[in-house]
């Protein structure tokens, strides 16, 4: 096993890069659907899906360099803070395995630093913290195994059986529920930051703003004075998000706020990832909040007990449900 330094940036860009070259070449010979481009197949497992996923691709890298992490939450901080981007560049076939392991791991570390990072605590402090760890359940809630194994097969069938005919109507439909609480939680980090890094006059600005408002100030008064880092990513979510979803709005500003809008207003809509969008765009502001030591420090101590624990933690996301 060699041990050479690789390029981890490139790596997980040209996995997440192939995988969806792979579904637009491929994807159809995989799967039937009314319209591929309005796929919302989560649990679809195909040879693209085994083959062409962080969660598959780096165990074998690992094997061939023992540099490169195994697994998502092995990833250093400099990538899991732009790690929403490439997911999100996913997000254009459907809501994969990565999605479920990187906001997994994602709800852990956040819960873990509430009292600590910054934002988080503001989060806490002014008792919305509730409405992230909310849309995390909602965007990691499944029901049921993946059906590789003649054992998932009969646990299905268990599942079937013994859950809420209106439970499995509600996680069949999560986007549904999902978009509102994924604008509304977007909506309080937004205007959070803005609060924290803009100047006196915004505050005000924010109380009685709208999303669209909140994000017309985010953009032109607040995003110029974060860290470049920070800026660079925040414009590269948003160019990724005008590229795949311009029929919602000529901008990214307002396909985010048209979401929302249609939702919150009983309009009808198929916008099935949306909430993925909104969760994926939350990961990344709260991703670069935390220090490296802060991190260091608790990622240490959950994989140390996530290792050693005995029974499920019934509060704990990682790892993801199967």
């Amino acid at each position: 096993m060699s041990r050479s330094n690789p390029d981890l940036e490139a790596i997980v860009r040209s996995i997440c890069d192939e995988y969806v070259r792979r579904w637009k070449t491929k994807g159809k010979k995989y799967i039937s659907v009314p319209s591929f481009e309005q796929i919302y197949a989560e649990g679809c497992i195909t040879p693209i899906e085994l083959e062409y996923t962080l969660k598959n691709r780096l165990p074998i890298l690992n094997k061939e360099n023992s540099a490169i992490p195994p697994a998502i939450p092995l990833l250093p901080l400099s990538i899991l803070r732009r790690l929403a981007i490439y997911m999100t560049k996913t997000l254009e076939i459907q809501v994969n395995w990565d999605h479920y392991e990187y906001w997994a791991w994602s709800a852990e570390v956040f819960r873990a630093l509430e009292n600590s990072s910054f934002l988080l605590k503001n989060l806490c402090e002014r008792g919305v913290i509730d409405l992230l760890y909310l849309l995390f359940h909602i965007s990691l809630s499944k029901l049921g195994y993946t059906p590789q194994t003649l054992e998932a097969a009969i646990l299905n069938r268990v599942v079937d059986i013994v859950v809420s005919s209106h439970v499995k109507h509600v996680i069949t439909n999560k986007f549904v529920i999902g978009i509102p609480i994924g604008a509304a939680t977007f909506e309080t980090v937004i205007k959070l930051i803005s609060e924290l890094y803009g100047d006196a006059k915004i505050k005000g600005k924010l109380e009685k703003a709208t999303l669209g408002k909140a994000l017309q100030i985010f953009e032109n008064d607040v995003i110029p004075h974060l860290p470049q880092h920070l800026q660079s990513d925040i414009k590269e979510i948003n160019t990724i998000i005008e590229s795949i979803w311009r029929t919602y709005g000529s901008n990214w500003r307002k396909i985010l706020i048209n979401w929302r809008n249609k939702f919150m207003h009983g309009a009808k809509t198929w916008a099935p990832r949306a909430f993925a969008v909104y969760t994926n765009y939350v990961c990344l502001l709260l991703w670069h909040s935390i220090s490296d030591e802060e991190y260091e420090q608790v990622k240490k101590k959950i994989l140390i007990w996530k290792t050693h624990r005995s029974v499920d933690d019934c509060w704990g996301s990682y790892p993801p449900p199967i």
